[in-house]
């Protein structure tokens, strides 16, 4: 079995890439032909020389890849050019898998021929720096999961077990699927690109695998750390967080799913500001948690300004004049 190890970075925080490319040097590959595919996203300061003495240090085959053009998908699609694995894993530029991730990768995929797309089913948190005490609390919002037995399915609506882009692993012909369908233009939702924080592509590329009848899910033996730096750790960035990976759902799953577009939700002035005062009601008068209602606010105003735009309803509502004030986008 050939695996591909595909790396995505742009301007890493260097304590933390450091660890990841330790991490990836540690991997245990007996048996298994093994590359690693490292993708500059055009950094300022190119990462194949910042970084050259970890990188030459990785005891298997590896490339690096310039992709000039920023974005999540540019990046992954020039890393899937470059590889020739049977398998793709990828690996954000701040996650550090345990040595047997590829080992377990090998496990799951020939136990579960059935499942396309498998994440880690442990997904632990791990805070850098010195931050408020407040954010230990909101782990979930960082993909951090515990399963404690395999879970999937091929539902086309997101479940909770489905796989986020930590650690993603999947069978190459889901991303050679997915990747003729980014070149001929009828995916093109928003994926990470510079201060954006959208995720379509994560999300879209579970959806293709079930469209080709695969199933996706977590597989518990599947464990990394997600290594969030202190400048992630701020409110305001959890907000334009929160608010990207929900305004780019609904665009993303009409992409998916055409059929869909028509009937996807709009909402009325009325119908946010009910949904709104709902929340500010628990979260502010009940529980006394103000910072908790502009999250859980910041959210749901992704979820409808998300679902407006891809149905074309109330695009322009004066709800969505607080994006640009919350500094949202």
């Amino acid at each position: 079995m050939k695996i591909s190890v595909i790396i995505c970075t742009y301007n890493p925080d260097p304590i933390i890439f450091g660890r990841v490319l330790n991490a990836v040097a540690g991997l245990d590959t007996n048996e298994l032909e093994t590359e690693l595919i490292l993708v500059d996203n055009n950094s300022s300061n190119p990462v194949g020389g910042a970084f050259s003495k970890l990188i030459d240090s990785i005891p298997f085959e590896k490339k690096l890849v310039s992709e000039p053009k920023s974005g999540l998908t540019n990046a992954r699609m020039a890393g899937f050019a470059a590889s020739s694995g049977e398998f793709l894993v990828f690996f954000d530029d701040d996650n550090e898998p345990e040595s047997d991730y590829l080992q377990e990768v090998r496990k799951a995929f020939l136990q579960f021929p059935n499942v396309g797309v498998f994440g880690p089913g442990n997904i632990s948190v791990e805070f850098m720096g010195n931050p408020s005490p407040w954010i230990h609390y909101n782990k979930s919002y960082f993909q951090e999961r515990h399963y404690a037995a395999p879970r999937y399915a091929c539902a086309e609506h997101w479940m909770d077990f489905y796989p986020p882009g930590t650690g993603q692993s999947m069978r190459r012909e889901i991303f050679t699927h997915y990747a003729n369908l980014v070149a001929i233009g009828e995916l093109s939702a928003s994926d990470r690109t510079g201060k954006s924080l959208s995720s379509a592509g994560d999300v879209q590329l579970v959806f293709e695998a079930i469209k080709l009848n695969y199933a996706a899910g977590v597989y518990p033996e599947l464990k990394t750390k997600h290594l969030i730096s202190e400048n992630k750790t701020t409110a305001s960035y959890l907000r334009r967080l929160l608010f990207g990976m929900a305004s780019s759902y609904p665009e993303a799953y009409a992409e998916c799913f055409p059929h869909t577009r028509a009937v996807l939700p709009f909402f009325t002035d009325w119908q946010i500001f009910k949904k709104a005062w709902f929340i500010f009601w628990i979260r502010v008068v009940v529980k006394k948690s103000p910072k908790s209602f502009l999250f859980q606010f910041c959210e749901l105003l992704g979820r409808m300004y998300g679902s407006n735009h891809a149905r074309g309803g109330n695009k322009n509502s004066l709800w969505f004049k607080l994006i640009p004030i919350l500094k949202l986008k």
